[in-house]
């Protein structure tokens, strides 16, 4: 019998076959999973980025101003703002979460849906993803019981955004301490100091300015 391939061979030509099976069971696994634990899974992980247009900076509004909110396994919970945060940015901590809190935030990220792996958009890698000039893009990124997911939310600052996401952002948000600028955060503030503590060196003494009689001899 001729032997077409050597031992070696074979085992790397199976140990390929797995991977690729492995590959496409894990892709059809997280495309139908909905997560229902009850409890925030120990290995929870959410990272919430929010991108913005070159048309749709500068926005007063929480959750719509470029920022980036990450909660790790651990409970600490990291966020900042500014232009040049992406997907692929692990900002500075912020706090650390309270257990409850973070069982509230797995409890709303159930009741808006986000939980729902199957109706996630995996199909498009986060680190891609980049907003149209009057834009604004949430990507909601989920680790939780071994699996990861992930959903990539847009619309323009002229629309009404998905009320579920915002919801959840705005959460992010509250937690991490972040809120809303005033429309007039530009104008200037003038400041009351109280008295002018140097009123009294400006003013003639009382006695300067009293009546006087002549002096007779």
């Amino acid at each position: 019998m001729t032997r077409w391939f050597g031992q070696s061979t074979v085992l790397t030509l199976l140990a390929a076959c797995a991977a690729v099976h492995g590959l496409l069971v894990g892709c059809s696994d997280v495309r139908t999973t909905l997560v229902t634990s009850a409890k925030a899974p120990e290995d929870l992980s959410v990272d919430v980025t929010i991108l913005t247009g070159i048309s749709a900076k500068d926005l007063p509004q929480a959750h719509l101003r470029q920022g980036k909110f990450t909660v790790l396994s651990d409970g600490s919970l990291h966020s900042d703002y500014g232009d040049s945060l992406t997907f692929l940015t692990r900002p500075a901590a912020t706090r650390w979460l309270y257990r409850s809190q973070i069982e509230s935030l797995w409890k709303l990220a159930g009741d808006e849906g986000w939980l729902d792996a199957s109706n996630s958009s995996i199909d498009i890698w986060p680190g891609v993803v980049r907003p149209a000039k009057n834009e604004v893009v949430y990507i909601l990124f989920f680790q939780a019981d071994g699996t990861d997911w992930w959903f990539i939310r847009r619309f323009k600052t002229s629309d009404i955004p998905d009320p579920h996401a915002v919801t959840f952002v705005r959460s992010l948000c509250a937690l991490a301490w972040a809120t809303d600028r005033s429309p007039d955060r530009n104008l200037p503030h003038r400041y009351d100091f109280g008295p002018n503590p140097y009123e009294g060196f400006t003013k003639a003494p009382p006695w300067s300015v009293a009546n006087s009689t002549a002096a007779t001899p």
